[in-house]
């Protein structure tokens, strides 16, 4: 990410994290402890994309509504999360059945092979030499 990029991310990462604590605070901490908090806050989650990180935060809030988080514990569902789609990404594919083969009659196999040069028999086999 270019720097400008970084800080519209970290703004992000800052906006949705204050909307989620919103609900937890009884008492807005002063101007200069919150900022420090988001920057905190912030600097644990840049790394993961915005869309992953409200996914986390939201995960917490619906599953730990009388819990405030902290920012390990939205690491570690982005963490578990990524891991288990490793886990599924990493497991073999099943393989494929090979489609069925079309079948030719001994009349059309005769064709094939005198196309190809080879003299057949009268029992359908190729003579060879």
């Amino acid at each position: 990410m270019s720097p400008q990029e970084l800080e519209g991310h970290r703004k992000k990462i800052s906006f949705d994290v204050e909307v989620i604590l919103q609900g937890y605070w009884q008492a807005l901490p002063p101007e200069q402890i919150k900022a420090a908090m988001l920057a905190d806050w912030a600097d644990s989650l840049e790394d993961w994309e915005h869309k992953q990180i409200l996914w986390a935060l939201r995960k917490w809030r619906n599953e730990n509504p009388n819990k405030k988080p902290n920012p390990g514990h939205i690491l570690s569902i982005l963490k578990e999360a990524r891991g288990k789609a490793e886990v599924k990404r990493a497991q073999p594919k099943a393989p494929q059945p090979e489609p069925p083969r079309e079948k030719i009659s001994p009349e059309r196999a005769k064709e094939i092979a005198e196309e190809a040069g080879c003299k057949v028999g009268p029992n359908g086999r190729i003579i060879v030499g």
